[in-house]
């Protein structure tokens, strides 16, 4: 059955607002959702979030088109997990209103916002970047630029924050300095922030410089793509397993949803099983996702890693051992379109 046949919407256009190094302003991630919906440094807030683009996008949504929208990469479509969903589904109720009157023009602003407009990070993992990068010069002076829009334009009206889609909160001086920031008296709309992060700074010593933000935070997202410490070193260049394990440890003492995150590729896929302890030990959930070519492989070499592709050679193997971990652990969320068929 397709999406057209089925009475199932996608809220994320409704509300959610990512922003990236050059101002490009998207309304879902640009993985599952590539076109722009304008520039953050060219144009209004109103001008982008209420532009042809945007109101367009959210039409393809409300016909059930969603032509705009990846159907083979995006998780929530494959699986029909929220924000896909039948529209008396819809949590907020700002969002369900504007849904069921069919409004692709909104009348406020966006309530959820993901922040990705800093490169910078502390590790260089070959899954996302060729070399270390550290914000300096001009693309500092945008990173900031974009910070003090977000504050004054975005963040005022936001329910919740994610940190970050590129870069690393805690490797970014921009993201840190904005991180310290957040607090519920000046900002008494914002409900929840959610860290993604390669957990290697969030310490215990980093948890409490930051006072204001802690009560705020409702999930952490850990990307470690292994779960042994030979296999981190590899897609973890420069990091630390023990430390990892170290931050893991203290996070797990806190009121949070912890989540670790594995980029399936040929090289860790077999350790499936171990990231599955591991995430009983932490009490955390898992994520894992398709290995995506961000410019860094050569075809040759991505075609190698990439172990979710059907024909990769080890691909059965995969799909097998995932169908038996799900069953059995009931833990797996993934947009690893293969488990839905296998299973």
């Amino acid at each position: 059955m397709t999406l057209t046949e089925q009475p199932a919407i996608c809220s994320r256009p409704f509300e959610w607002f990512e922003v990236h190094p050059d101002g490009s302003a998207f309304l879902c991630c640009p993985a599952w959702l590539k076109r722009p919906a304008g520039n953050l440094l060219r144009q209004s807030v109103e001008q982008i979030w209420n532009g042809p683009i945007a109101r367009e996008i959210r039409k393809s949504i409300l016909n059930g088109s969603f032509h705009n929208c990846s159907q083979s990469r995006c998780p929530h479509l494959l699986n029909r997990t929220t924000p896909v969903c039948h529209p008396d589904q819809l949590v907020d109720p700002v969002v369900q209103e504007a849904v069921s009157a069919s409004r692709s023009r909104l009348t406020y602003r966006p309530r959820q916002l993901n922040l990705c407009f800093d490169q910078s990070c502390n590790l260089a993992c070959p899954s996302c970047r060729t070399q270390p990068q550290l914000a300096s010069g001009k693309e500092l002076e945008l990173a900031q630029q974009l910070s003090r829009i977000v504050q004054t334009e975005l963040l005022p009206y936001a329910r919740s924050v994610t940190l970050s889609g590129f870069g690393d909160p805690f490797g970014s001086s921009t993201y840190l300095a904005l991180l310290k920031k957040l607090n519920r008296r000046d900002f008494p709309r914002l409900q929840h922030v959610r860290l993604h992060t390669n957990g290697q700074l969030l310490t215990k010593q980093m948890w409490q410089s930051l006072p204001d933000l802690q009560s705020l935070i409702s999930e952490i997202e850990i990307s470690i793509d292994a779960a042994t410490a030979e296999t981190y070193r590899i897609n973890r260049p420069g990091a630390s397993f023990s430390r990892l394990l170290e931050n893991l440890e203290f996070l797990s003492t806190k009121d949070i949803k912890l989540t670790l995150s594995m980029v399936i590729q040929a090289n860790n896929w077999r350790e499936a099983p171990q990231l599955f302890e591991l995430a009983q030990r932490f009490d955390a959930s898992i994520y894992l996702s398709q290995l995506v070519n961000w410019g860094t492989f050569s075809r040759e070499d991505y075609l190698q890693r990439a172990v979710h592709s059907t024909g990769h050679p080890q691909h059965q193997n995969l799909v097998k051992l995932l169908v038996e971990l799900s069953a059995k652990k009931q833990l797996i969320f993934s947009n690893l379109p293969f488990l839905n068929d296998a299973q």
